[in-house]
């Protein structure tokens, strides 16, 4: 039943886990791109990938309750599950309402073409672009944070530091 779960964790660690990695950056060049579309899936698939991480999550804590080497007191589980919740609470409590504020914003007025700046362009269309791309920015830099924290959590889970 071990080894059972333990495949299960893993094949659903690559199937969910990749996509809720990438999510964002998908997010991050609609918002540059705007289109608020794009945003709104972006955002729904990132709230849905995070839930597929939790089912990630509980398939690695069931195999681990199987395990005779290694137990929730081992370093390096503590360490991928303090990550995993960073990586959850960034990408739910920031990305997803990040992205749906830039949505908002493009579905609220005429925004000039990404890279343009138009002279006869309004303050508050400036305005709002500036904005989107201070909002980009963030959306980015959150989800290059969620990428590290899975890559870590990866490295943990393949090398097993910290004793055994």
């Amino acid at each position: 039943m071990y080894k059972f779960l333990l495949t299960l964790h893993v094949l659903s660690a690559v199937v969910l886990i990749g996509p809720f990695v990438l999510v964002a950056f998908m997010g991050n060049r609609a918002i540059r791109v705007h289109d608020a579309a794009d945003i709104h899936r972006a955002a729904r698939y990132l709230a849905r990938f995070a839930i597929g991480s939790t089912i990630v999550a509980l398939l690695g804590a069931a195999t681990l309750g199987l395990s005779d080497r290694y137990t929730f007191r081992t370093p390096w589980v503590i360490i991928s599950l303090t990550l995993w919740l960073i990586a959850m609470g960034v990408a739910t409590g920031y990305t997803v309402p990040a992205m749906r504020r830039a949505a908002h914003l493009v579905e609220q007025g005429v925004i000039p073409p990404a890279g343009e700046t138009d002279v006869a362009a309004t303050a508050t269309e400036l305005g709002i672009k500036e904005r989107l791309d201070n909002i980009a920015g963030r959306v980015v830099g959150s989800a290059a944070l969620v990428l590290a924290t899975m890559v870590i959590i990866t490295i943990l889970m393949v090398v097993r530091p910290f004793g055994s």
